[in-house]
């Protein structure tokens, strides 16, 4: 086994205790968490504010699909990443049932 395979990784991320998902345990994990919300909620008022002023304005359902799907884009693309980030540096995702 390689000397890198044997050092042990800090966990940005540890598993809940119930159910499947993590949560930040290091200041790294509470960054990227951070971020990942900011992102989010900033993705939410440019969409809402643009299909508050789309619908003053009586745009075409074509375009208010379109700007949904961005939305669903830009969101989707956050959450993957989150994801991403999650698994690489935190514990084996799995369901759990609490300390047994």
């Amino acid at each position: 086994m390689s000397e890198h395979k044997r050092k042990v990784r800090k966990l940005w991320f540890r598993a809940k205790e119930f159910g499947w998902g993590w949560f930040p345990i290091s200041w790294q994990g509470w960054l990227v968490t951070v971020i990942y919300a900011l992102l989010f909620t900033i993705s939410f008022l440019i969409f809402f504010g643009w299909v508050g002023a789309a619908t003053e304005s009586q745009i075409g359902l074509r375009d208010l699909m379109f700007g949904i799907l961005e939305f669903l884009v830009v969101i989707g693309l956050l959450s993957y990443s989150l994801f991403r980030i999650c698994t690489k540096f935190g514990e084996e995702p799995k369901w759990r049932w609490g300390n047994k």
